[in-house]
């Protein structure tokens, strides 16, 4: 029988399924949530890891955190509500981003997780920003080069440093409780990276996917959207000093999809 994802134990708790693949190591979801929590941002205070299967999967246990997501909130949230969970937001991103390291990926297993990157290997286990640039630029330069276009123009330079970043800043995993205080929840493929991919994660057409009514052709959903727009302005800034970047992962993330099996000089062993 198969487990449910989250389960409530009471009023003050809940229990999250994490692990149970090669690419999951829940250690990387408590020591990102843990290491936010100590520089003040809100975050689930983290309990135990409780085994369930010899697969690798645990319950993470967590503090439960009672309120509403801000998916759920969206459609009726105020403009004033808006742009106070937006500075709140603002806030701890700045205090996330003083966390700064010479590697990339989860905080304890150094595996990198990210939806736009999604081919079988990955990156070597913490590698370097130049190691990190150098797998993606491969995928530009490259990858099968009897078949896909050469990008060279698209290249990417290496980060000083990496950052810590949460990189699925979602509505659903930003939580309003009664107060109006936002908490940040679900740290499954956070870890240290090139800031803009925190940006990626907030962007509005990923990050508003699950709200359907934003598509609508009616005044709310166009309102919707554009709170959305101010709250990641807001928040993160203008996405237009990650132009390039995001152009390179567009070719990136397609071709990790479709060669997903293919080893690049970076590539992390299996």
């Amino acid at each position: 029988m198969q487990q449910p994802a989250v389960r409530i134990l009471s009023s003050s708790v809940l229990a999250k399924k994490v692990g149970g693949t090669y690419y999951d190591d829940p250690l990387d979801e408590v020591y990102a949530m843990q290491r936010a929590r100590a520089l003040g941002v809100n975050v689930p205070a983290f309990r135990r890891l409780v085994p369930i299967d010899d697969f690798g999967s645990y319950y993470l246990v967590m503090e439960r955190v009672i309120g509403d997501t801000l998916e759920q909130l969206w459609r009726s949230m105020s403009l004033w509500g808006t742009l106070r969970a937006a500075w709140q937001l603002r806030g701890y991103l700045r205090l996330l981003h003083t966390v700064t390291a010479q590697t990339t990926g989860g905080l304890h297993s150094g595996r990198t997780r990210s939806i736009w990157l999604d081919d079988q290997r990955g990156p070597v286990r913490h590698a370097s920003p130049a190691a990190f640039v150098g797998y993606l630029n491969w995928w530009l330069v490259n990858c099968r080069p009897e078949y896909c276009t050469s990008y060279p123009e698209l290249v990417l330079k290496p980060a000083k440093d990496h950052i810590l970043v949460h990189q699925d800043l979602a509505p659903r995993n930003m939580i309003l409780d009664s107060h109006g205080t936002l908490y940040l929840v679900d740290w499954g493929i956070s870890g240290f990276y090139p800031e803009y991919m925190e940006y990626f994660g907030i962007d509005a057409t990923s990050s508003l996917c699950s709200m359907q009514w934003l598509r609508e052709r009616t005044w709310a959903a166009w309102w919707g959207r554009l709170r959305w727009s101010l709250f990641r302005w807001v928040a993160a800034g203008s996405g237009s000093r990650f132009r390039d970047a995001w152009k390179a992962f567009g070719v990136i993330s397609i071709r990790t999809q479709h060669f997903r099996l293919d080893k690049t000089p970076f590539s992390d062993e299996l």
